[in-house]
């Protein structure tokens, strides 16, 4: 499908390939401000307090992005997955012969790298790129012949590698002094530092940059493992779900000027209960602030009695169904649509194949969901339990 704007600005709806006749891309050069300091805390204290970048089309980025919308029916990708030729030939051949349409990809996951050479400057100078995917450009490029979305994964404040390289913006230990750790032993950013804001905002900027369309912010919450009543949040400032629906605006008003949406993964109860868990999402306060939310609605992952249902992870259909029930109600007048994410793969009991895969889609299908995605952390899908294209 061709979309033609005015004065010659073409989008390109399936490959969502921009020809630029009117906007221009401004990047600003050099390093961080104070760079002759040492320590992290003084390079904390220098990090900008506005985007490096400024992007300065001259059309309606939003109503452009928002013509151009496909509903996605996506799988995840790790960033060792679209750095291997093997992996990508895998997957785009599940694309090219289904109805799989988008891939979510690993910008920055939960190991704090980012995986491909970015620009922005704190990632550079703090040495957290590990350039799992050789050339980003010709990936996306690759995505795009192949009418592939590609979906920018940025996993927000579980950030090990930052955390230990500025402690200055990590969740603090009130017993230690030092870095909290949770149960796994990873440590967390602080959700109220305003430079973590900065950093990840950046690092959606650069991945749109680099064409992809959407950015999902995933681990967009406080912790939830360890020894929580150990945490200290210094320079806390309001409570925990105004923190997560404060990053997800400051983020977004920058990100859609570019022309991508912003998503945000949450747990899937979060759609059931009343609270936001003690981890700060508050699913109106998340929906408000984003366009998409994508409540991982994994049957294996509730606990047995949920829903009335005594073993959860052998009723995939019954699960999600009423997981997207509530969802539909939850998201109602918050302006963001719901895309949920699917389990494709085994915990428990019983194996996931082609019938529990099918029926989690039909369940969200049925709630009236025309979008969602597939999670597999070993990359490999029930190609069975999907349409032809």
């Amino acid at each position: 499908m061709l979309l033609v704007g005015v004065a010659g600005l073409v989008v390109f709806a399936a490959g969502f390939f921009l020809l630029w006749s009117l906007g221009s891309w401004v990047v600003g050069g050099g390093g961080l401000p104070g760079a002759g300091k040492t320590g992290s805390q003084a390079l904390a204290a220098s990090l900008p307090t506005q985007s490096n970048y400024s992007f300065t089309p001259s059309v309606d980025m939003t109503a452009f992005r928002d013509q151009s919308y496909v509903p996605v029916k996506g799988i995840y990708v790790t960033s060792y997955a679209a750095g291997s030729s093997k992996y990508m030939t895998s997957v785009l051949k599940i694309a090219d012969n289904t109805e799989i349409n988008a891939f979510v990809i690993d910008v920055k996951d939960a190991t704090g790298y980012v995986s491909y050479e970015t620009d922005v400057p704190l990632a550079k100078q703090l040495g957290l790129i590990d350039k799992r995917i050789p050339d980003i450009d010709a990936l996306i490029a690759t995505l795009r012949t192949h009418n592939v979305t590609p979906i920018a994964r940025i996993v927000c404040f579980n950030d090990p590698v930052l955390a230990k390289k500025m402690p200055a913006l990590a969740v603090k230990s009130k017993s230690t002094g030092g870095n909290w750790k949770d149960r796994k032993g990873s440590m967390y950013t602080n959700p109220y530092n305003r430079q973590v804001w900065e950093y990840l905002t950046e690092l959606g900027e650069d991945a749109a940059r680099h064409g992809f369309r959407e950015i999902q912010f995933d681990y967009v919450r406080f912790p939830s493992d360890g020894n929580i009543s150990d945490t200290l949040y210094p320079g806390a400032d309001s409570s925990k779900e105004d923190a997560i629906a404060g990053f997800l605006g400051y983020a977004r008003a920058r990100l859609e000027k570019m022309g991508v949406w912003v998503s945000a993964d949450v747990f899937g109860l979060t759609v059931f209960v009343k609270d936001d868990l003690g981890i700060g999402q508050k699913i109106e306060k998340v929906a408000s602030n984003v366009d998409i939310v994508c409540p991982m609605v994994y049957p294996s992952h509730y606990y047995a009695g949920s829903y009335g249902i005594a073993k959860p992870n052998a009723a995939p259909y019954d699960i999600v169904s009423h997981a997207m029930q509530d969802t539909k109600k939850r998201l109602a007048g918050t302006g963001a649509m719901g895309r949920p994410w699917l389990q494709d793969f085994t915990l428990g009991s019983p194996t996931y194949g082609v019938a529990e895969v099918k029926a989690q889609i039909k369940a969200a299908e049925d709630q009236g969901f025309n979008e969602w995605i597939l999670w597999d952390a070993g990359v490999k899908y029930t190609q069975g339990a999907l349409r032809p294209q």
